[in-house]
C-alpha cells in the first residue's frame, strides 16, 4: 500500500471518530442528559469504532478476494497492487451501503408512485443491479491503479456479486425453513 491508500484509510477513520463522537453528543442532547465526560468518550469511540471496522474489514477481504478472482478470471478488472484492491473494495463497499440505504429507495419510491403502481421484485433487482454496475464502473474508472474494461464488465461484475446474494438468501431461507420444521 502506498502513502496515498494510507492517508485515505486515515481520513475514514478521522471522519469515523469525529461522527461517533457528533453522534452521541447528539444523542445526549436529544435525550436531554449532558455528554458524557472526555475520559469516557477516549473509550467509548474506538469501541464504538470497532464494532463498525470489524464487519467493514472482513467484508473488504471478501469483496478484494472476490474482485481478484472475477479478474483473473476474465481479464476485465486489473489492480497495480493489492493496496489497490482493498481501498477499491473500501469504497465499493461504502458506495454499495449509501447507495442501498439513500439512493435505492428513493429511485423505488419514484417508480412506485410515477410509473408503476406496483413495483416487482425483478424491477428492484434491476434497479439495484444497474447502480450497483454503475458505482463499480465509476470506482474502476476514478481510481490510480484499478483498471476495468467498460461498463459491461463493471455490469457483470455486479449480476455475478448479485447471484452470490441471492444464493446466499436462498441458502439462509432454507436454513430458517428447516428450523422451523424442526422446532414443529
Amino acid at each position: 500500500m502506498n502513502s496515498t491508500h494510507i492517508l485515505i484509510l486515515i481520513i475514514l477513520l478521522l471522519f469515523l471518530f469525529l461522527s461517533l463522537n457528533e453522534i452521541i453528543k447528539f444523542i445526549a442532547r436529544k435525550d436531554k442528559e449532558s455528554p458524557p465526560p472526555v475520559n469516557v468518550r477516549l473509550w467509548l469511540i474506538p469501541l464504538l469504532s470497532l464494532l463498525i471496522i470489524v464487519p467493514v474489514a472482513f467484508f473488504t477481504v471478501l469483496y478484494s478476494l472476490f474482485f481478484y478472482t472475477f479478474g483473473g478470471m476474465s481479464n476485465s478488472l486489473y489492480f497495480e497492487q493489492i493496496g489497490d484492491g482493498i481501498i477499491f473494495s473500501v469504497f465499493i463497499l461504502i458506495g454499495f451501503i449509501l447507495f442501498e440505504t439513500l439512493i435505492h429507495p428513493i429511485i423505488i419510491a419514484a417508480l412506485n408512485y410515477g410509473v408503476i403502481r406496483h413495483v416487482s421484485v425483478y424491477t428492484r433487482n434491476s434497479v439495484t443491479i444497474l447502480i450497483d454496475g454503475i458505482i463499480i464502473y465509476f470506482l474502476g474508472s476514478t481510481f490510480e491503479g484499478v483498471y476495468i474494461q467498460d461498463f459491461w464488465s463493471a455490469l457483470s461484475i455486479s449480476v455475478l456479486y448479485h447471484i452470490i446474494e441471492w444464493i446466499f438468501t436462498w441458502i439462509h431461507h432454507l436454513y430458517k425453513k428447516r428450523k422451523t420444521n424442526m422446532t414443529l
